[in-house]
């Protein structure tokens, strides 16, 4: 399992502390962040992955600092792209980013609605 750095989680997790509909909680046991219960991001490795549209998540792999989020090394998760900067700082600078993911995932395109169980006939 990889690892995080406390660093990006004491400065990514005091800003979303501001955030009054961000919970916290561990996604792949590694903390992680939702709203409206909806996972937008979470620490993993030397970054910061984020749930981004298919828009937004090209253009951030066009930055030197994302690459696509394949955990293992298997095939990439849809449009979870994971952006490591050097600073923890760097990320408040680009915090627009984050921004992105957290409007994304409230859309019906970032998390359609589940479908509701079916109902037993009889």
């Amino acid at each position: 399992m990889s690892e995080y750095r406390d660093d990006i989680l004491e400065v990514v997790g005091d800003r979303l502390l501001e955030e009054p509909t961000v919970v916290r909680g561990l996604i792949f046991g590694h903390p992680g962040f939702k709203i409206e219960n909806r996972v937008f991001g979470f620490l993993w490795g030397d970054g910061l992955c984020l749930k981004l549209s298919k828009p937004d998540y090209q253009t951030c792999l066009e930055l030197e600092e994302a690459e696509p989020f394949a955990p293992g090394g298997e095939r990439p998760m849809s449009t979870w792209a994971v952006i490591s900067y050097p600073e923890a700082c760097d990320y408040l600078e680009n915090w627009h980013w984050v921004q992105r993911a957290m409007a994304y995932v409230v859309t019906d395109e970032g998390a359609p609605p589940k479908k509701g169980k079916k109902k037993k006939r009889g």
